[in-house]
């Protein structure tokens, strides 16, 4: 834990068993953490495996220590209230090799609470929302007419997600995805393999590498999203945990963002102005959070699920069926007709024996017969 005040600033360093880091919070709501996983000797650290809640690592500062930079209003905190101070904490998480745990680290920043300013704070406990807002998530059926009918889904085939919030007041907010990671448990801290699919506050990083994509609003506190079923735990148990924001829906700005990538373009699309796409250019790097963004919205944590993703069998039943139906063919072949079969073969084989003995031995050889009276007539 990093307990920090206006007066002084502190780094935090722990010594684990199995695993080493660093944090160092900052006075400018920035984190930064070095971690070392102990890995086998077999195995090299891949910045690919590692999350810091749902964030990936900025680089690899050397060949074993990953490097974090975020802002703690991002990548899925929590924070608490309590006692004059106020507490982020997060999960610093390493998938292994398939089969095996994950590597798991809690990590918190606690920070003393100005008198003036602790108002403005309030407890975020997981799984529920600030404020008086309800948000909710729910998979859908392909035309997002109603729930989906089944929440198995073939590999390559469309999961339709929505997400909305009812605000319990007369202000109009409008809905966002700050970031969503797949993982294969209700509660992170036991999932064995993660994958992020929404990260750097709003980027559907999911939409670079398949077929992913934000649909238009059909209202401001809704917001809809197509995901592509891909090789992630097959057969298991899938949870999408999903932090989400509302906002005044009459004081937009581009901080406040849900971007998607055409890959026909080439390029980030903002979902509510693709003319301020510009906004969504930090999403191949690192998006800057403004520290006022929450003073008018309010966030809140869902886990949907749990969905499974199967092996699309079309191809391996078209194979399957073919072999069946040699096999079939071969089994179920008449036995009348094999009896009629194999003896046709005996008779063709038996006539072309005869024939052959006719012409080579029985008519050759006497081709140069006569009869004796020939003879005695010759002589």
């Amino acid at each position: 834990m990093v307990i920090f005040n206006s007066e002084e600033h502190l780094l935090f360093s722990a010594h684990c068993g199995s695993h080493n880091f660093s944090i160092d919070c900052g006075t400018d709501d920035w984190v930064t953490v070095r971690w070392r996983p102990r890995l086998d000797f077999s195995q090299k650290v891949d910045p690919s495996k590692a999350l810091l809640g749902n964030c990936p690592p900025r680089s690899l500062v050397s060949k074993d220590t990953l490097l974090f930079h975020v802002l703690l209003h991002d990548c899925g905190f929590n924070k608490q209230v309590a006692a004059g101070r106020v507490m982020y904490s997060n999960m610093l998480i390493y998938e292994r090799r398939p089969g095996l745990p994950l590597i798991l680290e809690s990590i918190q920043c606690v920070y003393d609470l100005p008198v003036d300013e602790e108002s403005v704070f309030s407890t975020k406990e997981p799984d529920t929302t600030e404020g008086p807002e309800t948000f909710n998530m729910e998979i859908m059926n392909t035309d997002f007419s109603g729930p989906a009918p089944s929440l198995t889904f073939k590999l390559g085939s469309s999961i339709p997600i929505r997400a909305t919030v009812e605000p319990r007041s007369h202000r109009s907010l409008q809905i966002y995805l700050e970031s969503c990671v797949l993982a294969t448990d209700a509660d992170i801290r036991r999932a064995t393999r993660v994958h992020p699919i929404i990260a750097n506050t709003g980027c559907l990083m999911e939409s670079k590498a398949r077929n992913a994509s934000f649909l238009p609003r059909r209202s401001p506190d809704e917001i809809r999203l197509h995901l592509e079923a891909f090789k992630f735990a097959l057969g298991e148990q899938i949870f999408l945990h999903c932090d989400l924001e509302a906002f005044n829906a009459q004081r937009l700005n581009v901080d406040r963002k849900a971007c998607h990538y055409v890959q026909k373009q080439r390029r980030w699309e903002l979902l509510d102005d693709p003319s301020q796409s510009y906004a969504c250019s930090c999403c191949d790097s690192a998006c800057v959070w403004r520290t006022d963004a929450m003073m008018d919205g309010v966030s809140g944590r869902k886990v949907l699920g749990p969905f499974v993703i199967v092996e699309n069998d079309s191809q391996s039943s078209a194979s399957v069926d073919t072999q069946s139906s040699t096999e079939r063919g071969l089994g179920e072949f008449p036995v009348w007709l094999l009896v009629v079969a194999v003896t046709a073969a005996l008779v063709t084989v038996m006539g072309v024996f005869a024939v052959s003995y006719y012409l080579c031995f029985w008519r050759g050889g006497r081709m140069g017969y006569r009869p004796s009276r020939d003879l005695l007539t010759k002589y």
